[in-house]
């Protein structure tokens, strides 16, 4: 990750200079020649320089380069992170820059679009060639305090670490990350100050988790169910909130076999678990007050054998017991395994689980993910924090009037609808398994998990991070 580093010193002399300007106001840089200063009011002139947002002009004849950066009139955090963004690009070939912001707050935002735009994943490419990296090795931003600065930058740079963890897991292939792999590797943060547990398949089938078990039956590759948590406030015993990801690691549809096309994205399967470990490691990092667990459900979906079949019945870790009508319906089998053994072992106020169910997709397409809450107040906070996250929620209705489509004639419930074609049902299906009185949401956020390039999007750490630190 390339470094971030703030000063209220005057930049040296061969850096690149970023002048961020606002829109309909003029900036005065003390620190340019005489000479550079006439080739910036030629080089907006000559360029129609507006200050739009992300408006970027490169200007060349000095004794460095310079990069006259709009800003808008806007002024928001999430603006400015998308002027990083921006900026990132422009400065793609150069070493290190100075950018001259006026305030901490746009020097924090703009820092912190640069490191999110910063990503790749190479590991795997071998014939990538050294002038294809950037070069960009360190970026100066100006501000009046910069060791308090650099203090509170810590709180953005764990988020950006946290969100880079989260797409790294995503974009490992299947062959590499099992349940097994993935588990261990949650086990890895216990450095954090987490603490870990995981249950295997022997303690999955001596504590009852029947429906987790039954998903993973037709993989060579065991399922896993990874419970952690951070203790942020040693004063209660009660946790703040509990995130119950889910983790399918290969999702080939069971015996309800996918096509080639569907499975393509389905290593992804399990974005919603990466999403929830990757906000824990967040609030360790950032050493937040809050009590919070997370619970992931790990399995691959694959057929054989010994696959779950069309027409078994399993029983929940809650007793409840389930037909299975399409074993490609998979993932809220694991959640709700997740949310019972949750709430029989834990005392949480606010439950909140995150998957790619799938269901939502047709309707909200790659724009937004859906949102299910049964209590008002909590699917607000989450809406909000959302909504300062810049990662869309649209709220869904919650109805008991789904749930009767998944009555069964010999078991508790169905996992899919009886006609099969009420896509809504994921969440009624969950909501089952949801204990009176207690504060639940659901987040299906199967649209969402890719960016433009293909690559995982990161969705949900952000919001997660906004909505914990809130509540």
């Amino acid at each position: 990750m390339l470094e971030i580093v703030f000063t209220d010193k005057k930049p040296e002399a061969k850096v690149v200079k970023v002048l961020p300007m606002a829109k309909d106001k003029s900036e005065k840089y003390e620190f340019l020649t005489t000479d550079e200063g006439n080739l910036l009011k030629k080089a907006i002139t000559q360029s129609d320089f507006e200050a739009k947002s992300q408006e970027v002009v490169e200007v060349f004849g000095g004794r460095a380069k310079m990069i006259l950066l709009g800003l808008g009139g806007e002024n928001n955090q999430l603006e400015m992170q998308n002027v990083g963004k921006k900026l990132y690009h422009t400065l793609y070939n150069d070493e290190k820059a100075y950018v001259a912001t006026k305030d901490y707050s746009d020097a924090a935002n703009i820092a912190f679009g640069i490191l999110q735009e910063s990503y790749s994943f190479d590991k795997y490419k071998t014939t990538k060639k050294p002038e294809d990296f950037t070069k960009l090795e360190q970026v100066v931003f100006r501000v009046d305090n910069p060791d308090e600065a650099q203090e509170n930058f810590k709180q953005y740079l764990a988020l950006a670490t946290a969100i880079r963890y989260d797409k790294d897991l995503c974009n490992e292939p299947a062959s590499y990350l099992t349940p097994e792999v993935f588990a261990q590797d949650v086990e890895r943060l216990r450095y954090l100050g987490l603490r870990v547990e995981v249950l295997n398949e022997k303690n999955m089938q001596e504590q009852g988790l029947g429906l987790l078990e039954a998903v993973g039956k037709g993989s060579n590759n065991p399922p896993r169910m990874v419970v952690a948590s951070w203790p942020g406030n040693k004063n209660s015993q009660v946790y703040d909130v509990a995130i119950i990801g889910k983790g399918i690691c290969f999702d080939a549809g069971g015996l309800s076999l996918k096509s080639n096309a569907g499975m393509v994205e389905m290593k992804m399967d399990m974005s919603g678990a990466a999403a929830a470990i990757a906000s824990l490691k967040a609030a360790a990092l950032q050493r937040v007050r809050k009590n919070i667990v997370v619970i992931l459900g790990l399995a691959e979906n694959m057929p054989s054998a010994k696959a779950m079949k069309i027409g078994d019945v399993y029983a929940a870790y809650n007793g409840l017991t389930v037909e299975i009508m399409n074993a490609d319906a998979e993932g809220r089998l694991v959640v709700a395994d997740c949310l019972a053994y949750l709430q029989k072992n834990y005392k949480v106020k606010n439950i909140v689980d995150i998957t790619t169910l799938g269901s939502l997709r047709t309707v909200l397409g790659n724009t937004y993910a859906g949102l299910f809450a049964n209590d008002k107040s909590l699917g607000d906070k989450l809406l909000k924090a959302a909504e300062v996250a810049g990662e869309k929620l649209w709220l869904m209705p919650l109805d008991k009037e789904y749930e009767k489509m998944l009555s069964s004639p010999i078991a508790d419930i169905r996992n899919i609808a009886v006609d099969g074609k009420a896509s809504i049902v994921s969440a009624a299906f969950l909501n089952r398994f949801i204990e009176k009185g207690n504060k639940w949401a659901h987040i299906d956020m199967s649209g969402v998990r890719l960016d433009k390039s293909g690559l995982a999007s990161g969705f949900g750490v952000k919001l997660l991070n906004e909505f914990i630190k809130g509540l």
